[in-house]
This record gives C-alpha cells, sequence and structure tokens, in this order.
C-alpha cells in the first residue's frame, strides 16, 4: 500500500480539511488523530471510491483543532502516512565543549524532540552569519569544519516536523584555539646484532635513523633481555646509532635487544627487535709450552719450527697460529692449521729471523703466545737450474731433455730427479755441467694421464737448495690388455666368473671379452662385460679350435671417451671350467 497525504487544512475549531492519494478503490481506511495530551480520534473512510480523498475530519467536543498534533492514514492497523498539523517545540539544550582545538573535530549533541521527523544544525564563526551544517534525525553532529583561522564558533539547531519546524535552541559561544599535537618518532629502520657474543668480550649494537615529523627528534633507548624476551632492561640512552655492549662471563646464554626513539615531548616510537645471539662463554687456549727453531737457519732454504701442543679447558682446540719476524719487523702470520710443525722457506738476504705461536680453538680465540729466540740467517747463494723450457708439451712416449747446473761457491753438486715428487735418481754433479732427464717408456706407462712435473733438485755444499719443475702433459685415451700366455685347458672352456675391481667414470666405455680357443690365430672373443658387472656366471658358446690345443683368455678394453676423472684397474680374478 503507498497511499499518503496531500493537504490538510485547520477550517475551524472542530474540522480539518484534508487530501488523500493513493487509496485502493474498495478498501476501507482510517484518518487517526492525536492530541497534545495523547487521545486519539478516528475518522473512518468506509470503501473508498477513488485512489484519492478530500474530505473533513471532525474533532470531538472535548479538543479543538489547536490541541490536534498529527493525522495518521491507517489501514488494517498499520499506519501507512503521517501528517503532523503542529510544528514541534524546540530542543530543549545543546551541548558542545566551550574550549576546542580546531586542529581536531569537535561534537555538538541535543535533546531530542519526540514530534520532530528532523532536525536543522547551524553554526556561526567569529560573530558572523549562522550557516547550515547539518539536516537529518540525529541528535549529534561531529564537525569537521573549523581551521586554525577561526577563535570563536556559536551552534544552533531546531526541530522540523511535516507542520513546520521549532524555534532555535541556541548554544553559547565557544573559545576556539588550533593546537597541533605532537607525533612521536617513526620506529627506527634497523637493528643490527653479531650473530654470536661472547661473555667478557665488547661487542657492538647498531640501528637506523628515526624519523621525527616535528623535527624533535631527542634520542634512542636500547634495552637488552637475557631471557627470550620475559624481561628487558634499558643498557643505553643517547643520541647516537650504536653503541659497545659487554656481558659478563657466563651470565647468558642468549641475548636480544631492541631500540626505540623519543623525543623532547618524551613521546616514545614503537620498538625494532633484533633476532636472538648465542652468547658463547669461552676460554681460550693456553701458550703451547715451547717452541723449537734449527740454530742455523739458512737463507735460501727452509727451515722446520716445531712446537708442543696447548690446552683448552673448553675441549674446542682448533689449532695453531705461527708467526714470523724478519729484521726485527712487526709478525705475520705464516702457518695456520692442525699441524704443530711447519718448513718456513728462507729468503736470502734476511739477517735475522724469530718466530712465536699461539693455540685458536673453535671460536678463533686466540691464546698467549710462545716466542723463540732470534735466529742470524746464514746467507748463500743458492745453485742455478738452466733448461730450454719449463713446459714440454704433449707426449706420448719416452723422451728426454737437457738441463745445466751451475753454483757460485761450490763446483760439487748434490743433484736428484723427481717423477711427480717420486725420486727416480740422485747422483753427484759438477757446477757448469749439462745432464740429461730421462723418461722411458716404461715410465711413462706408469704416468697418470694430465699434467705432469718433472723436478730437478741441487744442493750445494752449503746447503743451499734449488729446485726446477718441468711440466709435461699425457693423454691417452684407450686401454686395451690381455693375458700374455693364455690358460691351457683339456677341453673348451664353457663357464666363467670374473671380478675386476676398477674405477670407470661416466662417459667411458668398458668391454670385457673372453674365449675358449686363445690358442688360435684368430681367436673367437665374445663380449661377457654385462655378466661382470652384475657379478654373474658367463657361458662361452665357442665350440670351435684350430689350434691343437684349448686355451682360456680375457681381453679388457677401456675407452676414455668425453669421460673425465681417474681411470684405474687394480686386479682381476675369476674362475672358468
Amino acid at each position: 500500500m503507498a497511499a499518503y497525504f496531500g493537504t490538510a487544512t485547520i477550517m475551524n475549531e472542530r474540522q480539518i480539511k484534508v487530501t488523500t492519494y493513493g487509496l485502493t478503490i474498495g478498501e476501507s481506511y482510517e484518518i487517526r488523530l492525536t492530541f497534545t495530551d495523547g487521545k486519539t480520534r478516528i475518522n473512518r473512510i468506509n470503501n473508498a471510491e477513488a485512489t484519492s480523498n478530500t474530505g473533513w475530519v471532525s474533532v470531538d467536543t472535548t479538543h479543538t483543532t489547536d490541541d490536534v498534533v498529527k493525522l495518521d492514514l491507517v489501514w488494517n492497523g498499520m499506519i501507512l502516512a503521517t501528517k503532523y498539523i503542529k510544528k514541534p517545540s524546540a530542543p530543549s539544550s545543546i551541548s558542545y565543549s566551550s574550549s576546542i582545538n580546531s586542529y581536531n573535530s569537535t561534537k555538538i549533541t541535543w535533546s531530542s524532540v519526540s514530534e520532530a521527523t528532523s532536525y536543522v544544525l547551524e553554526r556561526a564563526t567569529n560573530g558572523g552569519s549562522f550557516s547550515q551544517v547539518y539536516s537529518g534525525t540525529s541528535t549529534s553532529y561531529t564537525d569537521y569544519g573549523l581551521n586554525s583561522s577561526t577563535t570563536k564558533v556559536q551552534y544552533r539547531v531546531k526541530a522540523v516536523n511535516s507542520g513546520g519546524s521549532s524555534s532555535y535552541k541556541t548554544g553559547y559561544v565557544a573559545t576556539v584555539y588550533y593546537s597541533k599535537p605532537n607525533v612521536a618518532p617513526t620506529v627506527p629502520a634497523s637493528i643490527t646484532v653479531p650473530a654470536t657474543v661472547y661473555g667478557g668480550k665488547a661487542f657492538t649494537v647498531s640501528w637506523g635513523k628515526a624519523t621525527d615529523s616535528d623535527g624533535n627528534l631527542s634520542g634512542y633507548k636500547l634495552e637488552q633481555s637475557i631471557n627470550g624476551g620475559s624481561t628487558w632492561t634499558q643498557v643505553y640512552q643517547g643520541s647516537g646509532t650504536s653503541t659497545t655492549i659487554t656481558l659478563e662471563f657466563g651470565t647468558a646464554t642468549q641475548v636480544m635487544f631492541r631500540v626505540r626513539a623519543y623525543d623532547s615531548s618524551s613521546a616514545h616510537s614503537g620498538y625494532k627487535a633484533s633476532s636472538s645471539s648465542t652468547v658463547v662463554n669461552n676460554k681460550a687456549p693456553t701458550a703451547p709450552q715451547s717452541i723449537t727453531v734449527p740454530l742455523n737457519i739458512y737463507g735460501g732454504k727452509t727451515a722446520v719450527i716445531t712446537w708442543t701442543a696447548a690446552t683448552d679447558s673448553d675441549n674446542n682446540l682448533s689449532g695453531y697460529l705461527l708467526e714470523r719476524s724478519v729484521n726485527s719487523g712487526s709478525y705475520t702470520q705464516i702457518y695456520k692449521g692442525t699441524n704443530k710443525s711447519y718448513s718456513d722457506s728462507i729468503t736470502k738476504g734476511w739477517n735475522t729471523v724469530q718466530y712465536r705461536v699461539c693455540a685458536y680453538d673453535s671460536y678463533n680465540e686466540k691464546g698467549t703466545y710462545k716466542t723463540a729466540q732470534v735466529r742470524n740467517v746464514i746467507n748463500n747463494e743458492l745453485p742455478v737450474i738452466t733448461t730450454n723450457s719449463t713446459n714440454l708439451g704433449l707426449k706420448t712416449g719416452a723422451f728426454s731433455f737437457h738441463y745445466t747446473v751451475s753454483d757460485q761457491e761450490s763446483n760439487r753438486l748434490t743433484v736428484v730427479e723427481k717423477i711427480n715428487g717420486v725420486q727416480k735418481k740422485s747422483f753427484t754433479a759438477t757446477s757448469g755441467s749439462t745432464y740429461t732427464f730421462q723418461i722411458t717408456q716404461q715410465e711413462f706407462i706408469c704416468i697418470l694421464n694430465g699434467t705432469n712435473t718433472l723436478s730437478i733438485t741441487v744442493t750445494d755444499t752449503d746447503g743451499g737448495v734449488t729446485t726446477k719443475n718441468i711440466t709435461f702433459q699425457k693423454r691417452e685415451n684407450e686401454i686395451a690388455f690381455t693375458l700374455k700366455t693364455p690358460f691351457e685347458t683339456d677341453a673348451a672352456a664353457s663357464v666363467g666368473i670374473m671380478n675386476v675391481v676398477r674405477q670407470i667414470p661416466e662417459g667411458a666405455d668398458f668391454t670385457i671379452e673372453a674365449c675358449n680357443n686363445a690358442y688360435d690365430t684368430s681367436p673367437t672373443w665374445e663380449d661377457v662385460t654385462r655378466f661382470v658387472k652384475e657379478n654373474r656366471n658367463f657361458i662361452l658358446l665357442n665350440e670351435q679350435k684350430t689350434a691343437s690345443k684349448w686355451g682360456f683368455s680375457f681381453k679388457i678394453t677401456v675407452r676414455r671417451n668425453t669421460a673425465t676423472g681417474e681411470i684405474y684397474m687394480s686386479s682381476v680374478g675369476g674362475n672358468f671350467k
């Protein structure tokens, strides 16, 4: 139903002329009057004859039209429309703050009026005229419209219904000021703490700068926790972005830090927290008990320095650091590792040399040094080795090259030749003489593929030593071998098993063949590779021979192709019948 009121005109003390629209023909309606004392009177529209109706609504004898508050159009007990005859009374009160900060909003509230359908709120600033700021059904309004130029403000409100609007309820003049509130600094951009710190040792905690839109950033407060963040203790306050911290030895196994910024108004930012760092309470190893240096140190030669073991109460000793001082200069590290000896190369021309050693643990904590006595360096011109080249290139078989040895102080020299670090021969040589380094075919066969080194070491009578290395390359791509003499058999071997201990990298071809007529001019080779790889017996199918006797043999072939890495076969075994 969409029926509604049109006009409602008071004709006299007892009658009101009313027009209604949207009626449904044939339906019955009521027009109910409500009086100021709360009583009501009903006038009926029985079986509406048209969609609109103009009629006279009568007031009872105890009331006049001045007592009528509103008219309700009712259908089947449901109010379809309401028409107020009298305008509402004004709100009884209006309230807002007497001192308003125009940087913020201000809220205005007023009392409700029962007969009002809406309210109109107006505002006047700095003693000017009122203008509307709100119209609606609410009895409150939040005003965001004040600015920094406003010094005074006043509000007034009126109630409205279909009968008209009430008079205004005017509030007091409020004082307006402008004050932007202090804004706390931003959270520091980062915090940096070593992942591992050491009890009793200083370490640095640093953090990124914060910003402050008010320009009154004062500094930072740093806190630490050694119980996973349950409690925090302030350890720094100031304007810096880093500080040095020392945790007392043995007091913690882990530590966290957090930092926040603060300004001159005591406003604080949020915290920037670090992850947990491990605290290591570690003691340094002891010093080695002694260090031994040869009495005679020769320039151009090596000197072996040895030292005794250190101890570590934490059982995490990792190794030793050996340092050297030349000609009373500063110490330089020349060795780090687990050994307790080191062979040092002495440069000719040094006058003195001195060594010291200390132990270190798994946390790189160093113990105290054990220092040896100063040694004078005995200088001697080293022997000279002359060759045409130090790289002989690719070799495919036996070869040789010439070299000359000489020494300024000695005509008698000792020469040692080595192949890949293995001594080939040693002999006494004469300074200025030329000698030949010979690689036989048998020696060449035993040399592995790749770059190989031939070394010549010459020692003079004063202990001066010179070594020269000469390299060459070997690239053999195929290995093939068989038995020099076959195993003679009474009959043709038919079943066999073989085991080859080997290293064959991926990509290389590996073939094993066997025959039972090995004495024939052209033996019948049968591929048994798969059976050997699978460690299974193989069957030889040949039943023919041309020689006077049967014989068993095998043949193994390896081709490197594109494979890399070491290839070898260390043993071949098996049985046949």
